[in-house]
């Protein structure tokens, strides 16, 4: 549901739903987003252009953006290395949560500690993956990142392109299979509850991101994820998870493994 990263972010969905739903590029992301994508990984300029939809506003901000980072040959490639990096890791993540997604049933309890489990995990990948980001730049390129970051920090949420492409990554999301009124109504407890924390939170991912692009300092980063994440409250996710029948996940985790594909194949 991820991308996010910002960005394509947007990949990335964390969790248990996340493994039913996200979509995202890092460890972070794959598997442990809240069926969107954690913003860290999404956020890195080299998953600026793997998810987002190649018509949208998004897309042609995020390539009007990279065209003034004046990225190098050389930069790109070892960029492309990051976010390959970082995909395999989700997808290794993924493959941790799946049985527990889809199995004949689902056990709430298990997944719930398997999502704060991989929400600690996420956070310190996703520190490692914007580090490693950062090493490949050079000083300005990280001042323009910054300085972006902070841009995107004074938007209000509902300006903030990243808000939009998480909706319309979830909506897709919920539309690969058919919901009765309850699976819907879990749904959109889970979108809602997501979103939220989304809005209260946007902030101060980009200002931890825009700091850490400037001084380098991961552990201070990797704290800052953590520590947002605790205050992402998972049980709408897990409930919505459990509302489903086993086809019915088990068809929300191939969508999720395809697009991940996808993303891969981009990064070829």
């Amino acid at each position: 549901m991820k991308t996010r990263s910002p960005v394509k972010k947007l990949a990335a969905v964390a969790l248990a739903a996340s493994a039913l739903v996200g979509c995202s590029v890092s460890a972070p992301s794959a598997t442990k987003q809240p069926l969107v994508a954690p913003p860290s990984v999404e956020l890195s300029v080299p998953s600026y252009q793997v998810l987002v939809d190649e018509k949208s506003e998004h897309k042609k901000m995020m390539s009007e953006f990279l065209a003034k980072l004046a990225l190098s040959d050389a930069q790109k490639t070892q960029l492309k290395g990051v976010v390959k990096d970082a995909l395999a890791r989700g997808k290794s993540m993924m493959d941790e949560i799946k049985p527990l997604v889809t199995g004949q049933t689902v056990d709430k309890a298990a997944l719930k500690s398997a999502m704060a489990t991989m929400l600690k995990e996420d956070a310190a990948q996703d520190a490692k993956t914007m580090e490693a980001v950062r090493q490949v730049l050079t000083p300005d390129q990280r001042t323009l990142i910054a300085d972006k970051l902070m841009e995107m920090s004074e938007k209000s949420t509902a300006d903030d392109p990243h808000t939009k492409m998480y909706m319309k990554l979830m909506d897709k999301a919920g539309s690969q299979i058919t919901m009765n009124e309850t699976q819907k109504a879990a749904f959109a407890q889970m979108k809602s509850d997501f979103m939220a924390f989304w809005d209260a939170n946007r902030v101060a991912y980009y200002k931890a991101m825009a700091k850490h692009m400037k001084d380098g300092k991961e552990h201070d980063l990797h704290f800052e994820f953590e520590r947002l994440a605790e205050g992402w409250n998972t049980d709408s996710a897990v409930n919505f998870v459990a509302s489903l029948d086993q086809s019915q996940r088990q068809a929300m985790v191939a969508w999720k493994e395809g697009l991940l594909a996808k993303i891969a194949s981009k990064l070829q």
